[in-house]
């Protein structure tokens, strides 16, 4: 008489079960405090607390104008996270130095409050991204408020502030030269200009040009040249990623932190590659994700690939565009290159956690 060998249903390991159970509370307890997080940077509390004086939240209270009830509880959150350190003999708590350059320095190089502020939009998309699962398409950028512009921005311009042309520049040695002598530049979705208003103050002998789909984008990147006093080679115009000026005059196009956005990467590359001089250079920033899942199951990896699901990837598809999503990688980033006419394709020796370089030529 046979018998069976096939095995049954494994049992799970409760401790296992137990483990992973704490690791989702953690991450529950990190979406429920996020939304005091951008509380805390909208309302200044933590610029507040930035000179790094205990204080107990009837001292918070006077110092902000805020309600002190709901700033007790806010600063029981934060002293749970960890953000705030506390002394329990005398009820006040503090922000440490290293912790203000997080959470209340605009411009640091660690500052993160950028990305805090994008969250209440993409929590307010939710229903829209579930019936996106259902059906197909995407949510479209009109869908999202000025947070997640001016987010954008608040969070890019740290490292614009204080690496763009101190080190990721200089990092091509032609293109820095060329600038220095005096270049041509484009900024292919530009956003709201801060990259460019670095470069405009770091070359005054280049000309600059941001282009950018989003008119409110264009009208704040204008007026903050020249309320900066670069407007006179620095200037933004609205026009399509798609439909650059094909005049082969440009020196140096940049995209930063965007190719990965577009409804079309393949298109915006070809009309680089016509925008740009024989000898020019195509400068492309993106996300530091690597191409295989498997090489990006860590805490960046995480936020990159739910950013995407949120924001980077749904809005492309919203118009029928490619998707790639903030996991785009250098793969899907060298065949863009090549399929426009780019026979050079270089990854710098930049070291940064959150994006990879570029260097891109005909």
């Amino acid at each position: 008489m046979a018998t069976s060998t096939s095995a049954g249903p494994i049992a799970p390991n409760l401790d296992q079960a137990l483990q992973f159970a704490f690791k989702v509370v953690g991450d529950l307890a990190a979406a429920m405090n996020t939304p005091l997080i951008y509380i805390g940077d909208r309302l200044g509390i933590f610029k507040a607390m930035a000179d790094g004086k205990p204080v107990d939240s009837e001292e918070l209270a006077q110092k902000t104008g805020l309600t002190e009830r709901y700033l007790r509880e806010w600063m029981k959150a934060m002293i749970a996270a960890e953000y705030l350190s506390y002394n329990p003999d005398t009820g006040r708590a503090s922000l440490s130095p290293e912790h203000a350059l997080v959470l209340a320095k605009d411009g640091s190089p660690v500052f993160l409050m950028g990305a805090a502020q994008m969250i209440p939009d993409h929590y307010s998309i939710i229903p829209k991204i579930t019936e996106a699962f259902r059906k197909g398409g995407g949510v479209p950028y009109s869908e999202y408020t000025h947070d997640t512009f001016e987010g954008t921005e608040r969070l890019f311009e740290t490292g614009y502030n204080n690496f763009l042309t101190s080190t990721w520049i200089p990092a091509m040695p032609a293109v820095h030269s060329r600038l220095q002598a005096g270049a041509k530049v484009a900024d292919v979705g530009c956003g709201r200009g801060k990259a460019l208003l670095n470069m405009a103050k770091a070359f005054p002998k280049s000309q600059f040009v941001g282009y950018d789909n989003y008119g409110p984008n264009i009208a704040y990147a204008n007026s903050l040249a020249a309320k900066e006093g670069v407007g006179d080679h620095l200037r933004f115009e609205e026009r399509s990623a798609n439909l650059l000026p094909q005049s082969g005059d440009f020196d140096l196009a940049m995209t930063c932190d965007c190719l990965h956005d577009m409804v079309s990467p393949e298109t915006c590359a070809r009309s680089i590659y016509g925008a740009l001089k024989a000898d020019g250079t195509w400068f492309c920033i993106e996300p530091n994700v690597r191409d295989k899942v498997e090489d990006n199951i860590n805490p960046l990896g995480k936020l990159f690939y739910s950013v995407s699901t949120l924001q980077c990837m749904t809005c492309s598809l919203a118009y029928g565009g490619a998707g790639y999503g903030a996991g785009m990688g250098e793969g899907n980033a060298r065949r863009v290159a090549h399929l426009a006419g780019f026979t050079q394709f270089k990854k710098l020796a930049l070291e940064n956690p959150f994006n990879q370089f570029f260097e891109i030529r005909k």
